[in-house]
């Protein structure tokens, strides 16, 4: 797992984030965004190492336009701030490989990725409920919501949950396993890793969850597991 922020490296939360899942349980406290994350035995703990569990809403930002799902009818504080109000304490705000590694993707600004699919009326939308974003590139307008979470003491984990931006999840979608049409390994290396990088330094990116629900015909599980033993 790449480590985010400042989390300590953990083979245990890796494997809970590599899943991909939403977390929806209970708080046994409510950590600040800046929290200092590691593990005890089977528990995530705090500095003063008692428990944090995750209380995460999925944010999907890895369709086609590659921007947070709502930014054309609310402004992005107003959804980050109902977030925390509504009890959860995390974000999983998944992405697309190709954000940071493929030109094509990663040049555009949010005008131009909307104009490119003709969304018109969304990007109407953003244009009042969002103007700030309107030109900024993909990846800023991303970290722009990464933000606005933090500032409402929301923590985040960044979810890669396909390569080419698009709806998940297919088995023929190219984007569900490794050799799959989409899914070159090193190409999603290099994403992780310079998603790793540009969020290193931000206190409320506290995990990546590695990759969305592997699946697909490019499966190969007799070289991961032998039936016979």
């Amino acid at each position: 797992m790449a480590t985010m922020g400042r989390v300590r490296r953990s083979p245990l939360l890796a494997a809970w984030l590599a899943l991909g899942f939403a977390w929806h349980c209970a708080l046994h406290h409510a950590p600040a965004a800046a929290v200092t994350l590691s593990t005890a035995s089977r528990w995530v703990v705090d500095e003063a190492g008692d428990r944090v569990k995750l209380a995460c809403v999925n944010w999907p930002s890895h369709l086609e336009p590659m921007l947070a799902e709502g930014l054309g009818k609310r402004p992005v504080g107003a959804i980050a701030g109902d977030v925390a109000a509504m009890g959860f304490n995390c974000v999983r705000l998944t992405w697309p490989t190709f954000l940071v590694t493929n030109a094509s993707y990663s040049s555009l600004t949010v005008e131009q990725s909307f104009q490119r699919l003709n969304l018109t009326e969304s990007l109407a939308g953003i244009r009042a409920n969002n103007p700030a974003v309107v030109d900024l590139k993909l990846i800023d307008a991303f970290k722009a919501v990464v933000s606005s979470l933090g500032e409402n003491n929301v923590m985040v984990i960044l979810d890669n949950h396909v390569s080419k931006p698009g709806w998940c999840c297919d088995n023929s979608d190219g984007n569900g396993f490794f050799g799959d049409g989409y899914f070159e390994p090193d190409v999603w290396v290099d994403g992780l890793t310079k998603m790793a990088t540009m969020f290193a330094g931000v206190p409320h990116v506290v995990g990546m969850s590695l990759r969305n629900e592997l699946r697909g015909p490019r499966q190969n599980s007799n070289d991961w597991y032998n039936k016979h033993c």
